[in-house]
């Protein structure tokens, strides 16, 4: 880049202007004025897309792909494009190329009122330069009153392929005497000129004395002590604010946040192998000292930056990607993760659920199981909830990780795996959990049930249907409940065989429901007449069942819903006890 040139003359940098108008036209006549027009419009409208979009935004970047068009048309016309700076206008050569009718949107403006007289292109301003050059007029534009000036934000951007040259605002319009040569050999004479002849009497009598007493006199001076008055230095009101303001600002400010940002920057650089070595060290200490500090968001922006780093092609070399791969293992460990989970149960550490969540999401795979049992053991409470979101997303991305853990040893591991299967559908986990509906564990299969419930897969009926004799009501309620959502017809058989049984006379009635419900379910018209009998029937006495049987069997035909079952229930509408009416009632509304 040329560097901007101040001038004492606010036109001794402008190109002289000819005599003859004439000549003007002469000398313009060869240049592309109407695209150097057009190149202006096209510069405005840029700039009004830079104030209102984004980078990505198509607008924004179609107007700033026609703008560098334009440059590169030019250049096959001109060897650089010099425009003269008028308050409301941009000259070529005396030929105006651009004018705006308001000062708000002038961007020939922008430049005259902080002194800019002349601009130049370059060839290449049209390259990466362009868009730093309109953000140089976006921040100029809406720049404070006692911000930087548009030469400061110029000079800031070093932009190689613009010229310009400026003059000194304060010296506008004065006229600097040219020097004459001679130099004045009475110096006193010059400053009885500047001072006056008043001033010249009353000092007269002090030089004169001093003289007498073999002294050098002291020179005169024009200095008074209001020169030295310490309010002409003050700050104003609102300049204090401002200075307190920043003052205030700096104070606050986060130093560890700039101090790991720094160390980042220089980790990212590969040619400092050694460097990065030193840094990931560094970070290896401070990670368990910010957590035993309790500052968890420096923590998790540290894991954070690391995964991200790590991901970057070219950053890591193979040794320094397994430093990484070492760090985050640590603090993946069971043993570190007990006793995150430790401190956040006993209130050593209170994090917020962000940041909790942010630094556990980043955690590598290897604190998926401590992650699952902290999860279960804290349930709804605590740092349950972010424990739990963790393990989600560790485990929906390391989904084989997670069948592995169908089989841990640790109960309460396999029942947070076995939750999560569920909950993510993993289909491929059906073997698995039909395996875990026989665990020794009641609790591990009951949740093994319900994952197999929700995944709604073949492999899991297999288990489904032993769990229907499991010692445990729960299970055995929730297997029933599960064949019956899938209407896994081929379970009826065995369904059938445990209605038929005394077992079932000697359960709860939630019990009951839930089998009666599951064999209508799966049945299906083939179960009506089983039915019937044991609603409408009567025994080799005479009898009928008993009412919570028959108010099961209702329950059954509703579930049926078939025309043939709807008939068998109204034939028992009429019913006086009222448990069984109930019963009827709510079969044919649907079994709602």
């Amino acid at each position: 880049m040329t560097g901007p040139r101040m001038t004492d003359d606010a036109t001794s940098d402008l190109p002289a202007t000819p005599a003859d108008p004439s000549a003007e036209v002469e000398e313009s006549a060869g240049l592309p004025v109407d695209e150097v027009k057009e190149l202006f419009v096209l510069m405005g409208k840029a700039l009004r897309a830079v104030q209102l979009y984004d980078e990505n935004n198509p607008v924004y970047q179609r107007f700033v792909s026609s703008l560098k068009q334009a440059f590169t048309n030019l250049w096959t016309s001109i060897d650089d494009l010099p425009v003269t700076v008028e308050e409301d206008r941009f000259r070529l050569i005396g030929e105006e190329v651009y004018r705006a009718q308001s000062r708000t949107e002038s961007i020939s403006f922008l430049f005259f009122k902080d002194g800019v007289r002349e601009i130049t292109f370059l060839p290449g301003i049209e390259g990466e330069e362009l868009e730093r050059f309109l953000g140089v007029l976006q921040t100029a534009r809406h720049a404070r009153s006692d911000g930087d000036d548009l030469l400061t934000i110029l000079w800031e951007a070093d932009l190689d392929h613009l010229q310009y040259h400026f003059i000194d605002l304060l010296s506008e319009g004065i006229e600097i005497p040219e020097p004459t040569g001679e130099i004045p050999q009475n110096l006193g004479q010059v400053l009885q000129e500047e001072v006056g002849e008043g001033e010249e009497e009353e000092d007269t009598d002090e030089p004169e004395e001093a003289a007498q007493e073999g002294e050098a006199a002291p020179p005169p001076s024009s200095i008074s002590r209001e020169d030295f008055n310490p309010t002409l230095y003050a700050l104003d009101p609102s300049e204090m604010d401002s200075l307190r303001r920043e003052l205030e600002t700096e104070m606050n400010r986060n130093l560890r946040v700039g101090v790991l940002a720094a160390l980042f920057d220089r980790v990212e650089e590969p040619a400092h192998r050694e460097r990065q070595s030193e840094i990931l060290s560094v970070i290896r200490t401070l990670l368990p000292n910010f957590l035993s500090r309790d500052a968890m968001s420096s923590a998790a922006g540290v894991v954070r930056e690391l995964a991200r780093i790590r991901d970057l092609e070219g950053v890591f070399d193979e040794e320094r990607s397994q430093q990484v791969d070492r760090l985050l293992a640590e603090i993946s460990s069971p043993a570190a993760v007990s006793e995150l989970v430790k401190a956040l149960e006993d209130g050593t550490m209170q994090p917020s659920a962000e940041d909790l969540s942010s630094f556990l999401g980043h955690l590598d795979v290897s604190a998926l199981a401590p992650l699952l049992r902290a999860a279960e053991l804290s349930g709804e409470k605590g740092a349950g909830p972010a424990l739990q979101e963790a393990a989600t997303g560790m485990g929906g991305n390391n989904r084989e990780a997670l069948l592995e853990l169908l089989e841990s040893p640790d109960p309460i591991v396999a029942v947070g795996a076995a939750r999560l299967a569920g909950s993510l559908k993993m289909q491929e986990a059906g073997p698995a959990l039909s395996t875990l509906m026989s665990h020794r564990e009641p609790m591990v299969r009951k949740v093994a049930v319900d994952a197999g419930r929700t995944l709604n897969v073949s492999t899991v009926t297999s288990g489904l249907q032993t769990a229907l004799t499991d010692s445990e009501v729960e299970v055995r309620i929730a297997a029933a409940r599960a064949l019956g959502d899938m209407r896994y017809a081929p379970a009826a058989p065995r369904m059938k065989s445990i209605l038929e049984s005394k077992a079932i006379r000697n359960a709860d009635l939630s019990e009951k429901i839930a089998f009666f419900e599951a064999y209508g379910l799966m049945g299906g018209d083939r179960v009506v007449p089983m039915m019937d009998q044991l609603l409408n029937g009567r025994g080799f006495l005479g009898r009928k069942e008993n009412p919570e049987i028959r108010a099961c069997a209702a329950l059954a035909l509703g579930k049926v819903g078939s025309e043939q079952a709807l008939i068998i229930l109204q034939r028992a509408a009429d019913e006086t006890d009222p448990v069984i009416r109930n019963a009827i009632n709510r079969a044919l509304k649907g079994g709602e």
